[in-house]
């Protein structure tokens, strides 16, 4: 008897835990997709009203999450200080969180 409940415990763990990586997995691929969708909206919209502001935008973006990778790779030690620093890095890690997460999605 003790043997069976042993089991069902392990069964029920082992179970939870598959329902619980495939919830995140299913999430994770949620934001992905749903952030992508959200910018390729706002570019779509964005180049309606004003393609020159649009892509003026998006190169000072790029600019900045650039910016960002090289306050980001930096050492601790030689890292820029100041809140520009730290937005700069803060959106290069939330892109290659995103990236990361694009390149793991399995729903594509």
């Amino acid at each position: 008897m003790r043997v069976l409940v042993k089991v069902a415990k392990g069964v029920g763990e082992f179970v939870g835990e598959l329902v619980g990586e495939a919830v995140l997995e299913a999430l994770a691929c949620l934001l992905v997709l749903g952030t992508l969708l959200g910018v390729g909206f706002l570019v779509i919209q964005g180049m309606r009203v004003s393609p020159a502001g649009t892509a003026t935008a998006g190169g000072l973006f790029v600019l900045f999450a650039g910016y960002g990778a090289v306050q980001f790779l930096r050492g601790p030690e030689r890292r820029g200080k100041g809140r520009l620093a730290a937005a700069g890095a803060g959106t290069f890690g939330a892109l290659l969180v995103l990236a990361f997460l694009a390149l793991y999605c399995s729903c594509w």
